[in-house]
């Protein structure tokens, strides 16, 4: 009897739980329903959806109905001091109680049956209704507040993110609007019942309205500007059509006979190029001595519809001078690519050498692609330099340039060649003498650097002089001014402050240091087949140099006004006038001045006659700024029309959107905020209020 009466106890409890979290899902769907469909426009019907998915959800986290019978005979035990914590005896099998237990068991089912049991998730229930009363309450406040901003209407954008709802147009009883996608888009064809469209570029829209009562005439009013008469569908004068290809946004409102509707926004989605994005290689890629010759390529498509094409466009270009020669081909993509997507990512790799080219060659290549409506997107010409080490071993060409470089930096093309030198006489030396020439190559690589460094300020190599921050060794310089300055002087002969070239070539210098320093660590290593990539890119570097360091600078001639020596020194100041600034008043106003006069009209809270001119001129302003971006200020010149009309209006959104059309405020040089002592004043006072 007395688990019988656990049992009920549990069926109760796992209802009421449920019933709890009930609550609690439908007054969060009534709430989030409400606000979304005031602020984005949403069907009431969706408030089934989130109601059985916060439902769910609050099932799935609330402990209350996963209770068990033990967690009852535990709420019990703590509860009812009479069961005498020993509720637990009821669940467990008669034949498994010994006589003591037995008798405790029957003593407690009997007090059981007289207690009266509490019910905790009685208070649960309340506050759960508690909470759907409230959350309804909400949604009504909600709907009276959108009601009193928007004429009780639907949702539309304004400039100033705050959201409008759509008026109905007076005298229209019904409409129906078809959009027709274009087939490339592959879109199907939807119907809507609201004025307000977003449709694609070139969709086919046709318009059906049903007006309350005959009318002689229903016209459409597109940006302030064009006008479209309607035409009957029936002889009642009650059916009205219109189909127009939207190309461009704007917004329309609809005059049926003398009555004029709110403007609703036509915003058009304009359909763009393709995007095409090279993520590898760089713009610029040179392919040194050693390098591989098989360069990767990835390329990132993406398209609003669909990309139906795509292809790489490479240009070979060998040769020089006049005997220069090109080769155009184009590229499939092979694999990753079957049209249709809007979205890939593919790969594939420029074999150098497959495609014809040798060393002294260009490689000159473009990604494009088409889409489903036939616009074509590319990139930028991208460039692979395969260095030629013949050409950079020649002597001519530094003969014919312009030099403004010391003599010894040609000499890194001799350590390149007694680098191959050595080489080729490995077989015949012995290990200690081809280790040895090895190590003093990189003696003369090392010492070239450090020579090379001089022109970036380094005068020594890097840990040699003085020691840093953290070094605590002892200089011995008691006696010695020289090692005393060394120590405690700022150096200004580095590399950061040195000022001998620009700061591009500055940032060459250092990288053909930094290529100098990895050949001398494997001429060190013995590795003198490893040193020579380095050193053929250090050497194209120089080269590089030498072409930038021709410079032409013409000579020009300098003129200066004359003197006249009977004036000087006199101190005569009658012909110095004061600065006057000269003020035109009533002259032309520039759009931006308007704008700025507008908005301190509207922030002063009082339209006076001479202020209404001001108002339809940023009015115009305002409104070719709708036309071009309907969801951002069509609310706002809305609300700038209803203020000319004399009619009430939202200034806080007119003045939002104005802001956002001036340019921003160019910054100008002024005072700094920090006193002139340095803050001592303000610290002497706050020490004595102290």
């Amino acid at each position: 009897m007395g688990k019988r009466r656990l049992n009920v106890l549990w069926r109760r409890w796992r209802v009421e739980s449920l019933l709890y979290c009930g609550l609690l899902a439908l007054a969060g769907s009534v709430l989030v329903t409400e606000a979304m469909h005031v602020l984005a426009g949403w069907s009431y019907r969706a408030e089934w959806a989130i109601g059985v998915a916060l439902g769910v959800i609050v099932v799935w986290r609330s402990p209350y109905w996963r209770i068990t019978l033990a967690d009852i005979a535990l709420y019990l035990d703590r509860r009812i001091p009479e069961l005498e914590e020993s509720c637990g005896l009821l669940l467990r099998p008669p034949a498994e109680l010994n006589s003591l237990e037995g008798l405790q068991a029957r003593k407690v089912e009997e007090r059981l049956e007289r207690v009266m049991v509490p019910d905790p998730l009685r208070s649960k229930l309340i506050l759960g209704l508690g909470i759907l009363v409230m959350a309804g309450l909400l949604g009504t406040g909600l709907e009276a507040v959108a009601g009193h901003r928007g004429g009780g209407t639907r949702a539309a954008g304004t400039a100033a993110g705050m959201v409008r709802r759509e008026a109905v147009a007076p005298g229209i009883r019904a409409v129906r609007i078809r959009i027709a996608p274009p087939a490339y888009t592959g879109r199907p064809v939807r119907e809507q019942t609201d004025f307000g469209l977003k449709v694609e570029e070139d969709a086919v829209v046709g318009w059906e309205l049903k007006t309350d009562a005959a009318v002689d005439t229903v016209e459409f009013i597109f940006n302030d500007s064009s006008h479209v008469v309607l035409t009957t569908g029936d002889t009642s004068h009650t059916v009205w059509r219109f189909t127009e290809k939207a190309r461009r946004s704007g917004f329309y409102e609809v005059r049926v006979g003398r009555k004029l509707s709110p403007l609703y926004q036509l915003e058009v989605q304009e359909d763009k190029p393709p995007q095409v994005v090279i993520q590898m290689p760089k713009p610029y890629t040179v392919v040194d001595y050693g390098d591989a010759t098989k360069i990767p390529l990835r390329v990132l498509l993406k398209d609003d519809y669909g990309i139906a094409d795509a292809s790489v466009v490479v240009t070979v270009s060998s040769g020089s001078g006049e005997a220069v020669r090109f080769k155009q081909q184009e590229l499939r993509w092979s694999e990753g690519f079957g049209g249709g997507g809007r979205a890939y990512s593919l790969t594939k790799v420029l074999d150098l050498g497959a495609m014809g080219l040798k060393p002294g060659d260009e490689l000159y290549f473009h990604c494009r692609a088409r889409d489903s409506r036939g616009q074509e997107g590319r990139t930028e010409t991208y460039i692979i330099s395969w260095t030629d080490t013949a050409q950079l071993m020649s002597i001519a060409g530094i003969a014919m340039s312009t030099d403004v470089k010391p003599e010894f930096f040609r000499s890194e093309r001799q350590i390149i060649m007694e680098t191959e030198q050595l080489l080729k006489q490995r077989d015949m030396m012995a290990v200690t003498a081809f280790n040895n020439k090895s190590n003093d190559l990189g003696v003369d690589q090392k010492l070239l650097r450090l020579r090379y460094g001089k022109f970036l300020g380094e005068e020594a190599e890097e840990g040699e002089g003085a020691g840093g921050p953290e070094d605590t060794t002892d200089y011995g310089v008691f006696g010695d001014a020289t090692k005393i300055l060394d120590v405690i002087t700022d150096k200004h002969d580095n590399a950061e402050d040195a000022t001998y070239f620009e700061p591009a070539i500055k940032q060459q210098l250092k990288a053909t240091l930094n290529e100098m320093w990895k050949a001398e660590l494997q001429l060190r290593i013995y590795h003198p087949q490893e040193a020579l990539p380095f050193a053929y890119k250090a050497l194209r570097l120089l080269k590089d140099l030498q072409q930038q360091s021709r410079v032409y600078v013409a000579k020009t001639g300098i003129r200066v006004t004359p003197l006249n020596p009977d004036k000087r020194l006199t101190g005569d100041l009658g012909a110095i006038e004061a600065p006057v600034q000269e003020v035109v008043v009533g002259g032309s106003l520039t759009e931006e001045e308007v704008l700025r006069m507008a908005l301190a009209v509207l922030e002063s809270g009082r339209v006076g006659v001479g202020d209404s001119a001001v108002l339809r001129r940023a009015g115009r302003k305002l409104g070719a700024a709708a036309a071009a971006k309907p969801s951002m200020y069509l609310g706002a010149y809305q609300e700038l029309r209803g203020i000319l009309e004399g009619r009430s209006g939202d200034i806080v959104a007119v003045e939002r959107a104005i802001r956002e059309l001036l340019p921003e405020a160019e910054a100008v040089p002024g005072l700094g905020s920090a006193p002139a002592d340095g803050g001592l004043g303000r610290l002497y006072f706050e020490e004595i209020n102290r």
